[in-house]
């Protein structure tokens, strides 16, 4: 982290409580060099017939393992029809088998054994990025002074886009209510506007 690093924290209220796993990032607002984002290791393991965690944001590259800690069969797959589809097959207690994620985006997951099991792997092409915990706080740490839309994704409520200015050793605090509809495709590699 540089020195003049700044910060950007906050909460987002959701329009039913316990919908935490709201994914929060940052894009600059006008053209500008962002940090190259290096790929790297996450994980979301299968447990108490759950994705654990739910939501986790990754950069492009990134490879998830899903370890299963449940001491039945486990499935994951994701069922898209665009590049990036796959089955991991079918697995017990003990294994675990991963994927690399190479383009943004948000994939669900899914449990061929258990319908009910579904996890999201976000995709963004910026370091920039963080998850809320159930109670909707989130903090972005190590942001870079200038302008930014800060952009929300969860798969049932319409994303938000609205601009933060970060200041050389500054803390921006952003509290934002969402409500339900269609979010926008996350994606930070390129500009877009929400509906």
């Amino acid at each position: 982290l540089a020195a003049q690093d700044g910060r950007v924290s906050g909460t987002i209220t959701a329009p039913a409580p316990g919908m935490g796993g709201i994914v929060v990032y940052l894009t600059p607002a006008a053209p500008a060099r962002v940090p190259a984002v290096a790929p790297l290791s996450g994980q979301i393991d299968q447990r108490n017939l759950q994705f654990v965690p739910r939501v986790i944001a990754v950069s492009p590259g990134s490879t998830v393992s899903f370890p299963n800690s449940d001491p039945v069969m486990h499935s994951v797959f994701h069922p898209g029809t665009r590049a990036g589809g796959f089955d991991l097959g079918t697995y017990p207690q003990g294994e675990q088998r991963s994927f690399t994620f190479d383009d943004e985006g948000a994939y669900v997951i899914f449990c061929h054994v258990h319908p009910e099991m579904v996890a999201y792997v976000v995709v963004l092409a910026t370091p920039y990025r963080t998850v809320t915990d159930d109670e909707g706080r989130f903090k972005v740490a190590g942001v870079a002074p200038g302008t930014y839309h800060l952009r929300t994704w969860h798969r049932r409520l319409r994303t938000q886009d609205h601009v933060v200015s970060v200041a050389a050793n500054g803390t921006v605090r952003v509290d934002l209510r969402l409500k339900y509809g269609v979010p926008v495709e996350p994606r930070a590699a390129e500009q877009h506007r929400p509906r």
